[in-house]
Formats: C-alpha cells, sequence, structure tokens
C-alpha cells in the first residue's frame, strides 16, 4: 500500500485524472456532431455538469465525491511520497516546504468550501410608516400602515368605516432644498398621494428633515394645479390626523444563490398573514426541463417533450409551519417558462362561450389577426372596436346588431319618437354643430360614445350628449343602454360624485335612449342563437352609417368584403371554450442567459388540489407595499383537504444576517455626460450603508465593486442598482431609480488559511530555485577540494 502512495507513477496518474476532472467541470467539453470535423458547425460545446444525469452547478461539481476522494488520494500520495522518497536534509528543504505550502493550501480549500454559503441582500433607501391618530390624543395610534418608498408601491388604511388610500407618485433620490438653513443640500424626497375621506393632497417627506414635511393640494387652477398648502389653506398640513413618517427599511436577510448550490425554496403562510415560513427543497434540478406529462406545458415546435418527472417531498422543518402535517411534492421544473392563457375546445355540457380567430387581408398582401371573445366586454372588440364578435339569444337581437347606433328622441306635446343616427361625435370633430330635434326647439350634439362600460353588475353603453333647449340652457346628458342609468350630469357632479343628490333629469320634458347597434363596428362576427351558427355583419361600404349586410362565414373559408379590397378568414371557432393557463417552455434559442433562475417554475402537489405550477421569485416580499422595481408578487392561494387555505410562493433558500442593514444613500459615479443608460457610462457603484449595533446605527460606510466591507463574520460588496426606468404599464409611475441597492453577502472562512499555504509553498520555491542551487554548489566545490594526505 506505501509503495502504491509512494510511485510517481501513480501521482502522475492522479494529477491527470484531476487536470481532466477539472476541465470537464469548468470548460465544459467539445465533440464533434457530423462527419466533416472541419466545418466549425459539426461541433457542439456542452457543460457536462449540467446534463440532465449530474445537474450540477461548478461549486457542486468540485464538492462530489469523486472529486474528494480524488483530493484525499493526492494529499496522501503527496504526504507519504515526500516522507520515503525525499529525504529531509538541506538540499531538499524547498521540496518539503512546497509540499507543506500545497497540503495547508488543501486544509485551508477544504475549511473554504466546506463552509462557504452566498447570497445578496435586497436593501431599500426608505419606508413610510403611517399613522392615523386622534388630534385630540396625538399619542394614541387608532391605524397604521407601512410602505416601501418605491414609485407606483401603493397601500390602505381602513378605521370606522372609513379608507385612505397611499400611492408613491414620484421620488427624487437628491432633491435640492431651496430655502431655509439647509439651502443647498440635496435629499431624497418621496411624494405620496393621500386620497381619504375628506379629499386628495399630496404630502412631500424628505429623508433626514421632517421639519420641511408639508402638503401640496390640487386645485381648480388650470395654469396651477398643484399649489403648497401653507399658501392656499393656511397650514403646511392638510390633515394633521395623517402622520408619516420616512424611515431606515432596515433588512435582516440574505437570500442564497441558486447558482453556488441549489437552495431552492417553497414558502407558506395562511392568508392574511404577513410573515412566510420556509420549507427548504433538496434534490432540485437546475438547468434542464422536468415534466410529469405532455400537457403539463405547451412546448415549443420541434422541441422534444421534457417528460420526465420528478418526485421531491418538502416536509414541514418549522414549528410555525401552517401545515405541519402536509408534505408539497415537487413533481416538475421549467428552466425557463412564462404563463400564458390559451383556449380549448370544451365538452358540450360546457357553458356557451364563443371564441374567434380571424384574419383580415388586403389584396396588396397586408394582414390583421384577432383573437375576440364575444362574452368577454375586454375582449370582444379589436382595433378600437372597428372589429366586433357578438352572441345573440334569437333573431331580434342579431336585427338590431344591423343597425347604426342611433338616438331615439321624445318631447313632450310632439307626437311620435324621432330616431337619429350619430354620424358625428365632438370628440374627432370639435367644430361639430347641434342638430334640431325637428320642429321641438331642442337640438343637440354627441359628445362621444363608448361601449361596453364594465359598470359594478352589467355591462352598458352610453353616448354623452348635450341638449340645448328652447331657452338656450345646454344640459349635459349621459344617455345609457339600460334607461335606468340615464342621468344629466352637471360640472359640480364631475368634481364630486358621490354628493349628488339631486334630479335625475334636469329637464323632463325630453327622454332620449340610446340604440348601440353595431356601435362603432365596421365589421361583426356574430354566434347565435346557435353556438355552431355564425354570420358576419359587413358596413364598410356604408362605414356604419347604414344596416349592415349579413353574410355566412364558416372556418377556412374566406369572405370577401364589400370594400372590395379586403376578405376576412375565420382560421378557428370554438363555441364552447374553455380556458386554460399553463407554462410555455420558451425554445433555448430565444433564452437570456443572464437570467439564470427568474424565469423558473415549479409545479407542486398538494393533497387536494390539482398540480398547480408556482413562478419564481427572486424574493418573498411580504406584500405589494414591499415590492421592488422589476420584481414580481404573485404568491398562489391553494384550499387544503380540510378546508384551510394558505399561499405559497416558489423562491430560495434565506439565513438571517448578523445584524440588520440599511441603505444611507447610493451613489452613482459616471464619466463625464452623466448616465446614458448604458453601462460603459458608469465608473463605479456605491452604495453607503449603516449597520445596527447596541448603540444604534453606525455611521454610513461606502460598499463599492471592488471595495467590500466585512462585518459580522461576512463579506459584503455591490451586486445590484436600481436604474432609471420609464412607467413599464397603464397606471405605473415612472422612477428616477437608486431607490434601493442589492448587496452580495458570503463569507470567507478559510481564506487566511489558503493564503498561508499560497506564501508557504512560495517560500518553498525561492528555497529550491535559488537556494538550493547555491547549496548543491558547495557541495561540490567541497568535494572538488584535496583532502588532506591525499592526492589531487
Amino acid at each position: 500500500m506505501f509503495d502504491l502512495f509512494s510511485s510517481v507513477r501513480f501521482g502522475i496518474i492522479l494529477l491527470s485524472i484531476l487536470f481532466v476532472y477539472c476541465t470537464i467541470g469548468s470548460a465544459g467539453i467539445l465533440y464533434p456532431i457530423h462527419p466533416n470535423l472541419f466545418h466549425p458547425d459539426s461541433w457542439v460545446h456542452e457543460q457536462m455538469r449540467q446534463w440532465r444525469f449530474f445537474e450540477m452547478t461548478e461549486f457542486e461539481w468540485f464538492h462530489w465525491w469523486p472529486f474528494d476522494v480524488l483530493m484525499v488520494l493526492i494529499c496522501t500520495t503527496l504526504v507519504v511520497t515526500t516522507i520515503r522518497r525525499i529525504p529531509l536534509k538541506p538540499v531538499n528543504y524547498g521540496v518539503w516546504i512546497i509540499h507543506t505550502g500545497v497540503i495547508v493550501l488543501c486544509v485551508g480549500s477544504v475549511m473554504y468550501f466546506g463552509t462557504k454559503v452566498e447570497g445578496d441582500a435586497p436593501i431599500v433607501r426608505r419606508s413610510m410608516a403611517i399613522t392615523l391618530v386622534d388630534p385630540e390624543r396625538p399619542g394614541e395610534a387608532l391605524a397604521t400602515a407601512s410602505l416601501v418608498a418605491m414609485p407606483g408601491n401603493r397601500a390602505q388604511m381602513e378605521h370606522d368605516g372609513r379608507a385612505w388610500n397611499f400611492d408613491v407618485l414620484s421620488i427624487d433620490p437628491s432633491w435640492e432644498l431651496l430655502s431655509g438653513e439647509d439651502a443647498g443640500e440635496r435629499t431624497y424626497s418621496v411624494n405620496l398621494l393621500v386620497d381619504g375621506p375628506d379629499g386628495r393632497f399630496i404630502r412631500q417627506l424628505l429623508a433626514g428633515y421632517p421639519e420641511y414635511t408639508e402638503d401640496m393640494v390640487i386645485t381648480e387652477d388650470p395654469t396651477q394645479p398643484m399649489k403648497r398648502a401653507i399658501k392656499e389653506i393656511g397650514r403646511t398640513l392638510v390633515d394633521d390626523s395623517i402622520q408619516v413618517e420616512l424611515d431606515y427599511e432596515s433588512q435582516g436577510w440574505f437570500y442564497l444563490r441558486n447558482d453556488l448550490a441549489k437552495s431552492f425554496a417553497v414558502y407558506l403562510r395562511k392568508p392574511g398573514e404577513l410573515d412566510w415560513v420556509e420549507r427548504p427543497i433538496h434534490g432540485m434540478p437546475l438547468y434542464n426541463d422536468y415534466l410529469s406529462s405532455e400537457d403539463d406545458a405547451w412546448l415549443f415546435p420541434g422541441g422534444p417533450p421534457p417528460v420526465d418527472p420528478l418526485d421531491i417531498t418538502v416536509s414541514a422543518v418549522s414549528p410555525d409551519d401552517p401545515a405541519p402535517g402536509m408534505d408539497i411534492r415537487i413533481t416538475g421544473y421549467l428552466r425557463y417558462a412564462m404563463t400564458r392563457t390559451r383556449y380549448k375546445a370544451g365538452p358540450s355540457t360546457a357553458p356557451i362561450n364563443p371564441m374567434a380567430w380571424l384574419t383580415l387581408s388586403s389584396t396588396d398582401g397586408a394582414s390583421q389577426q384577432y383573437q375576440l371573445s364575444a362574452m368577454d366586454p375586454r375582449g370582444r372588440t379589436g382595433d378600437n372596436g372597428l372589429v366586433a364578435f357578438r352572441f345573440v339569444q334569437d333573431q331580434q337581437q342579431l336585427e338590431s346588431l344591423r343597425q347604426p347606433p342611433s338616438l331615439t328622441f321624445q318631447v313632450e306635446g310632439i307626437d311620435g319618437d324621432m330616431n337619429m343616427i350619430i354620424d358625428d361625435v365632438q370628440a374627432a370633430n370639435p367644430a361639430l354643430e347641434f342638430t334640431p330635434v325637428g320642429d321641438s326647439g331642442y337640438s343637440y350634439r354627441v359628445i362621444a360614445v363608448q361601449d361596453d362600460i364594465i359598470l359594478s353588475e352589467r355591462v352598458a353603453s352610453v353616448a354623452i350628449i348635450e341638449i340645448k333647449t328652447p331657452g338656450e340652457e345646454t344640459i349635459r346628458r349621459w344617455v345609457f343602454s339600460d334607461p335606468s342609468l340615464t342621468r344629466d350630469v352637471t360640472d359640480q357632479m364631475l368634481e364630486d360624485p358621490t354628493g349628488h343628490s339631486g334630479p335625475t333629469l334636469l329637464d323632463e320634458t325630453i327622454t332620449v335612449s340610446y340604440q348601440p347597434g353595431s356601435g362603432n363596428s365596421l365589421l361583426m362576427l356574430v354566434a347565435g342563437p346557435d353556438p355552431n351558427q355564425l354570420r358576419l355583419l359587413d358596413a364598410l361600404d356604408s362605414m356604419g352609417q347604414a344596416e349592415a349586410r349579413v353574410q355566412p362565414i364558416s372556418v377556412g373559408v374566406p369572405v370577401p368584403l364589400s370594400s372590395g379590397s379586403l376578405s376576412l378568414l375565420l382560421t378557428e371557432y370554438l363555441p364552447r371554450a374553455v380556458q386554460q393557463s399553463r407554462p410555455v417552455i420558451a425554445p433555448p434559442e430565444q433564452r437570456n442567459r443572464d437570467a439564470r433562475e427568474l424565469f423558473s417554475q415549479v409545479q407542486v402537489r398538494v393533497p387536494g388540489n390539482d398540480p398547480v405550477w408556482l413562478e419564481y421569485h427572486q424574493y418573498p416580499f411580504r406584500d405589494r407595499s414591499e415590492l421592488l422595481r422589476r420584481q414580481v408578487y404573485n404568491p398562489s392561494l391553494l384550499r387544503l383537504e380540510d378546508g384551510t387555505k394558505v399561499e405559497l410562493m416558489f423562491s430560495r433558500q434565506r439565513l438571517p444576517l448578523p445584524t440588520g442593514i440599511a441603505l444611507e444613500e447610493f451613489i452613482l459615479t459616471t464619466h463625464q455626460g452623466g448616465y446614458t443608460g448604458q453601462a460603459g457610462s458608469i465608473r463605479n457603484y456605491t452604495s453607503m450603508i449603516r449597520f445596527m449595533t447596541d448603540a444604534g446605527w453606525t455611521n454610513p460606510v461606502p460598499v463599492s465593486v471592488n471595495e467590500p466591507v466585512e462585518w459580522g463574520g461576512y463579506s459584503y460588496f455591490q451586486s445590484q442598482w436600481d436604474p432609471p426606468e420609464p412607467a413599464r404599464f397603464e397606471g405605473d409611475r415612472a422612477s428616477m431609480g437608486l431607490n434601493y441597492t442589492v448587496l452580495g453577502v458570503g463569507n470567507r472562512h478559510g481564506v487566511w488559511t489558503q493564503l498561508a499555504g499560497c506564501i508557504i509553498a512560495t517560500i518553498g520555491m525561492i528555497y529550491a530555485f535559488y537556494i538550493k542551487p547555491i547549496i548543491k554548489r558547495r557541495q561540490r566545490l567541497e568535494h572538488a577540494q584535496p583532502r588532506p594526505g591525499g592526492t589531487s
């Protein structure tokens, strides 16, 4: 055995295996897929450790038992060979020192990689604590709410049947103070919209300067719609019962990185609770897709179905778990997928829900596609209503849809109804004149028309008109397709809709009804009364000003339209469509490599429920008021067999930080010209952070890309930042950025031991290359000198 471990050949074999193992783990493998080996497309590069059999990160690959065994064998061979084959004498001290340094380096590496943890921690610059107080008893809190300072974040507070809504309108990370003793200083400014029972106002909060907090009121002056409350009402705060404080948002957790070692987790809680309970997931894949069935997801064309079910049990580990006796089973995983909703044909017992897919083509080759749902007011029109889809219960409804939109007037003292087709609106033609209503002395003009308005319990259409009376008084009337909703509207009612208690009609002498007919649709697909019966109403030739032409239409048969240059093709029709939501697997060539696991999903099975796909959350936020820009918050609600409800979220494992961390300021250092939106314009990113101690917050400490900070056994380094961003969707707020930072967090146990090993090995090399030759030269000289009494 000792002869084997002292064999130079055995050592060379082990080092060769180590070289191959490290090459495969770090660089991957390259292999041909075509006989023409000289063509560049004949070779494929892959990471072998990411194959389905392995599913290992680089860190895990070099933690696998074959690598550990290999390192033990190499160290054993090194020690045995050194002791048995290299005598310990001055000429060999260098080799002994080198081998000692290598062993120390290996020991340090075992310490480092055996205890290594690394993750990241998002730290928000400020949060708001909102308190409702009784002005007569300011120390007593009647209701509270909290809100992370992030443009677009919202919160609500209720008390005694009254509600207040809070909306972060805007944030300026570098607001300049223009008055007072602090004029010229810059600070973090937050504009918070407060919408309460007594009105709306905007409160401005300045970090570090609570004495400058003031409100801005909404005025009727179009030249200055916002004014400072102190100038408008004589005091700085509109409602002093609403107290808002801007303070640090302490972060107490960091979240483990999956690209170091797979650290997925499922979080649970009961509805209404804020704190999540973590369940770690062990044995999860990372790089490949796993499905229980092809029906679990929509596959990309040409891709092989990744049917390879998982069966990972996730049990409760915390005494606070809301369902301690319930195991969660992981049965599927998708690396890169997005949830989409599609429709399929339902059974004959399914409710009638007509869905149609249309293609409108012109003779010049242009085309437009539509997906329409007859029962969905939001989804039954296209191109702003020019193309529509309806379902009718009888022939009478069909005939009414053929007619152009119109108004019917009835005036007291005049027999008969007066029907007027709507052919123009003031919204499109500001110069639209009033049209006489027969000889009644009344006249009217249509301001605007809006069809398919979704009200609280119904859908209605409305024509907004102005009526000029014989006395030259102008009345604005909202004429609904449901006559019970029709009413006259005054400017006072528009300013305060809840305060209206007057008559419905200001002039009851004239009544108006609205018949939407075909609305502004020029092409309308109609299903019914038989759900399999389809007809097309074509009003292109009259541009909707006359009765539409009716013609049959069927799937796959183009229908020429009355315009002569257009045709309509019904590509698919489902009379009883059933909605189905599934993940769509993205093709490999469309995946962003830098996205890592951000678009991953996991399929879970909970007793009493169908399988559910959970989207990956980078951070398990407690609610939407804590949401950061470019992050998601979409927990899933499930009902267990015993009727208990739980919320689930798929995310990462977390560890507590040794102390709370707060962000004082984020500094973006740019090249000349400022930030251009490109990373190349940035010189450095710096987070000024504070650590919590028994004495309170420390002074700000800079953390930048190449300047980490050690605190509490962890090293903190700059990882991500919050760049400026426009509004991303309707109702969103634009952001000037710099509202939060993401710090990398990791330990470095064993680094000094590794460094000591390198230093020892370096000393051995110096000895071997510089001192050993001197020793050998002296030895040769000693042997070359003649001995006393002998010959030379």
